[in-house]
């Protein structure tokens, strides 16, 4: 049976972590040593048990009724508290509601026995105080989740098994948009209900890339520019020159330089791939490059140790993730003040940390 503050292991994944809490029934939050909460089925989890330098398992002595003992208590690692989000950092776009339903196979080599992750995106600059429910064929609504999501962020719901699927006829999402600080435009308190798709969840051509995510997703638009999906209209232009592109064979065509959005907080932005910090790398190793980077880390921190509040994005992309690593080792170590997060994915996608001075 796993309780809270127990060391686990992923059954079918590599890492583990301690349980912070429950989720759901089967459902639990690990704190990975990286300081990251994943939410890991119960079933997926093997409890780790305790042992000593020799490898062997630790015994804990019996404690006699009569003898007097302090109680010991076993903390577990607790995440940095979230700090206050900022919603000055706005996108030119985020005033008008864009809200998507999204569902992500667990396998989609195997789809017919592939679990389905449910998350809800916020592609606006608004706070939403939310409520995902199920609905069975009886009409019975069930609250899944409810809470309160930050702007332009995407939140993982829950995951749906398969057997669970069948069971459900459709999913609502109730909201409410606010901002915390600042004037702004009052929206309509939001209410859908989609049906699921059941049997889509089983076709490949259903999943596809997007903007939100590494791996294929269904995207099911819930509003987008204010409007209620069942409201959208396509664009006459739109259909044209779709129509244009299957009558006339595709030309290649030199692609635009990408014009990136000016946000309205100052942020300092640092890259730290190794081709914008250095003309060659000729007569370096893997060990060089990385130390490299982190020297130009460090330099930057230095710069502004005295601006608090400051904001700073490194980009490091992701790759393997080792200088993403280090970045978060180096933070722990020597600036346990400063607070950290992913940066916002729709302006430096999954590869950027932002730092706040403090």
């Amino acid at each position: 049976m796993i309780k809270t503050g127990d060391r686990v292991r992923f059954l079918n994944a590599v890492g583990g972590g301690v349980v912070t809490r429950f989720i759901k029934k089967d459902l639990v939050g690990v704190l990975d040593d990286d300081g990251f909460e994943i939410p890991v089925l119960t079933k997926e989890c093997v409890v780790v048990a305790e042992v000593n330098k020799m490898n062997f398992p630790v015994q804990k002595p019996t404690v006699q009724t009569e003898t007097k003992t302090e109680p010991v208590t076993i903390k577990a690692p607790v995440a940095p508290e979230p700090e206050e989000w900022d919603e000055s950092e706005e996108t030119d776009y985020g005033n008008e509601i864009n809200l998507y339903l999204a569902f992500v196979p667990t396998q989609i080599k195997s789809l017919f026995n592939s679990a389905i992750d449910v998350f809800l995106i916020n592609d606006s600059n608004y706070t939403l105080g939310y409520c995902y429910a199920t609905v069975n064929h009886k009409s019975e609504h069930s609250c899944r989740d409810n809470g309160t999501m930050h702007p332009n962020t995407k939140l993982f719901l829950e995951t749906l098994e398969k057997e669970e699927l069948n069971k459900i006829r459709q999913v609502t999402v109730q909201a409410i948009a606010f901002k915390k600080s600042g004037t702004y435009t009052p929206k309509p308190t939001l209410d859908f209900a989609v049906k699921l798709p059941i049997s889509d969840f089983n076709k490949l051509h259903c999943f596809s890339e997007n903007d939100f995510f590494d791996e294929q997703a269904m995207i099911i638009p819930l509003m987008e520019k204010d409007l209620p999906a069942a409201f959208i209209k396509p664009d006459p232009e739109e259909i044209k020159k779709a129509m244009l592109q299957k009558e006339t064979p595709a030309v290649p065509k030199k692609a635009a330089p990408e014009k990136k959005r000016e946000r309205i907080s100052p942020i300092v932005e640092v890259d730290l791939h190794i081709h914008k910090l250095l003309d060659s790398t000729a007569g370096m190793d893997n060990a060089a490059i990385l130390s490299y980077q982190m020297d130009k880390f460090r330099e930057t921190l230095e710069q502004h140790k005295n601006k608090k509040g400051q904001k700073i994005v490194f980009i490091h992309g992701k790759g393997e993730g080792v200088l993403r690593k280090e970045i978060l080792k180096e933070l722990k170590l020597k600036y346990p003040t400063y607070y950290f997060q992913d940066a916002s994915f729709r302006e430096y996608g999954f590869g950027a940390t932002m730092i706040t001075i403090r």
